[in-house]
């Protein structure tokens, strides 16, 4: 990018927040939508951190009743659709099936 493009950007941009400044509405507006950004962010920062509490506390399986019920609402398949899937697609690649049948020996399940 050219310095002088560079330049007269700023110099645009500087003259839109002055002329935000002096409008009464335009000034109230610009104020509002600040107001709701930032409230967006902490509820985005709040929702993820207790994303990751739940994860966390509940060996990766999103254990709090809320959730769940969104999981629901939202239409995520359940745990014996996942298998199923799972079961599907190691049965088209046989390395992955032998993979997946150690790792449930190891932990004292059946075979697929």
């Amino acid at each position: 990018m050219k310095l002088g493009t560079f330049v007269i950007g700023g110099l645009a941009g500087a003259v839109v927040v002055m002329m935000m400044q002096r409008n009464q509405t335009m000034s109230s507006i610009t104020d509002g939508m600040g107001r709701m950004m930032k409230q967006r962010m902490n509820n985005m920062k709040e929702t993820v951190i207790e994303k990751g509490i739940d994860l966390k506390f509940s060996n990766g399986s999103m254990g709090s009743s809320s959730n769940k019920s969104n999981k629901q609402s939202a239409g995520y398949k359940s745990k014996t659709d996942g298998l199923d899937e799972v079961e599907h697609m190691a049965s088209r690649e046989p390395h992955v099936k032998h993979e997946i049948n150690d790792v449930l020996e190891d932990n004292g399940q059946h075979r697929i």
